[in-house]
C-alpha cells in the first residue's frame, strides 16, 4: 500500500538503476508518481520497470539512458519527464561516482573525480531542473547525501573489511551537498522551489551483505541494531516530494537507524 499520495506527479530519479535507487523509483511509482529513471545503463533501468509492470503499480516508470555529466543529455531527460507527465514536480539526485583511496596516499585526480561525482555533478543537474521549475512557481528536489557528510566513519568498523572503507573526499562531497542544499533553499525559496536533503546511513548492497563479519560490525554500531532496508527509504523520500512537506525546506533527514544519534 502506498504510503503517500504522489498520482500526478512528473519525478526523476538519477541512479535509479541501483541499489538504493530501484528502491525509491518503486516506492515513488507505487505513490503514483510518474517516475523517469537514468543511469548511465540502459539494462538495470529496464529491470526496474519490468518490476514495476510486474507489481502493477499505480504510477509508471520511465526509462533513459544518460550520462548526468552530460548537459545535453540532462536536458534531454527534462523533455522525456515534461512529456510523459506534463511538469517536473521533483527530482532527486541519487546518482554518484568515485575512486577509492587512502586518507595518506589519495591523489589529486582520486580526490577531484570523487568530489565531482559526489557533488559537481548533482550541483549541474540542480542548475537544469531548477531553470524548469521556476516558471512552474513549484517543485521539490531532494538530494541524497550520506551520514558521513555529517560524520566520521569509524575506523574500527572497518577493520575486518577495510576494502568498504569511504575514500576521504567521499564524506567531503557529501557534506558539500548538505551545504548546498540549504543554500539553495534559502535563495530558491520564494520561487515555491523546496530543496531538501536525505542522508542514509548502513545500506550495504548484497553483495556487501555476503561479508557477514562487516555487517555485525555495522548492526553493533547502530542503536536499532540491523542495518537498513532499500524500501525504508521510499517514506522519507516520498515525504519530501509531496505536498505534505509543503512547508518543510531546507533540511536534512537522517535514515541511518540512529547512527547519527549517538
Amino acid at each position: 500500500m502506498a504510503i503517500l499520495d504522489l498520482t500526478g506527479k512528473g519525478i526523476g530519479l538519477t541512479g535509479g538503476g541501483g541499489h538504493l535507487g530501484r528502491a525509491m523509483a518503486l516506492g515513488l511509482a507505487e505513490c503514483g508518481a510518474t517516475v523517469l529513471i537514468c543511469g548511465r545503463q540502459l539494462e538495470p533501468l529496464e529491470h526496474v520497470a519490468k518490476e514495476a509492470k510486474r507489481l502493477s503499480l499505480a504510477g509508471q516508470i520511465v526509462t533513459h539512458a544518460a550520462d548526468v555529466r552530460d548537459s545535453s543529455a540532462v536536458e534531454t531527460l527534462l523533455d522525456l519527464l515534461q512529456g510523459k507527465a506534463g511538469h517536473i514536480d521533483g527530482w532527486v539526485n541519487n546518482a554518484y561516482s568515485g575512486t577509492h583511496g587512502a586518507l595518506i596516499g589519495v591523489t589529486r585526480d582520486e580526490i577531484e573525480i570523487t568530489l565531482s561525482g559526489g557533488f559537481t555533478d548533482s550541483m549541474m543537474v540542480f542548475q537544469a531542473v531548477a531553470r524548469r521549475m521556476i516558471p512552474q512557481g513549484h517543485g521539490s528536489i531532494v538530494n541524497i547525501s550520506s551520514i558521513y557528510g555529517m560524520v566520521s566513519p569509524q575506523p574500527s568498523v572497518y577493520q575486518a573489511a577495510p576494502e568498504f572503507h569511504n575514500p576521504p573526499a567521499y564524506g567531503a562531497a557529501k557534506a558539500a551537498l548538505l551545504q548546498f542544499t540549504r543554500y539553495a533553499a534559502c535563495h530558491l525559496g520564494p520561487t515555491g522551489i523546496r530543496v531538501n536533503a536525505i542522508s542514509p546511513g548502513p545500506f550495504p548492497s548484497p553483495e556487501v551483505q555476503h561479508n557477514t563479519v562487516f555487517v555485525r560490525a555495522l548492526t553493533d554500531r547502530v542503536p536499532l541494531r540491523r542495518i537498513g532496508q532499500p524500501a525504508e527509504l521510499v517514506g522519507a523520500v516520498a515525504f519530501l516530494l509531496s505536498d505534505s512537506s509543503s512547508y518543510v525546506t531546507g533540511i536534512n533527514l537522517p535514515v541511518d537507524g540512529g547512527w547519527t544519534a549517538w
